[in-house]
């Protein structure tokens, strides 16, 4: 008795369901910004444009330093690994495990941050660089 109960439920949802009207799947619209991070192109002001090639030099020499990035890797960070252990082994049940994420989302911020400087030094650089090329410096 409870089988045929059952089916007819069973078959009265069915019908239920094909009854409802059907709509069409809305696509989302193309996104028209770009995906990733494109930089834009640094235009010389015109009182860097009246500096002589040594002075263009001297510029380029002192932003070399701030070419390159001091943070060590993710995989020679050993705050990385005691954040990715804290997660990985239940020593801390919840806790450890949100401090571990928690590091880890803040390393990956500053990683971030320093490569948009570093992005940003080589940027101005390659101003500098245009410009000596524009008053024929490498002649």
């Amino acid at each position: 008795m409870k089988l045929n109960g059952m089916i007819k439920v069973i078959t009265l949802l069915l019908v239920m369901c094909a009854c409802l009207p059907a709509g069409a799947v809305v696509i989302p619209p193309v996104p028209t910004e770009p995906i990733y991070f494109e930089p834009h192109v640094i235009d010389a002001p015109d009182d860097l444009r009246h500096q002589s090639c040594a002075q263009l030099d001297n510029n380029i020499r002192y932003l070399q330093p701030y070419k390159y990035s001091y943070k060590p890797n993710y995989y020679q960070d050993n705050s990385n690994k005691l954040a990715t252990a804290m997660i990985t082994v239940d020593a801390l049940p919840i806790v450890g495990e949100w401090l571990g994420f928690a590091y880890l989302g803040y390393s990956a911020l500053v990683e971030e941050k320093e490569n948009r400087r570093i992005l940003l030094v080589k940027q101005q650089i390659a101003m500098f660089q245009q410009l000596k090329s524009e008053k024929h410096c490498f002649e």
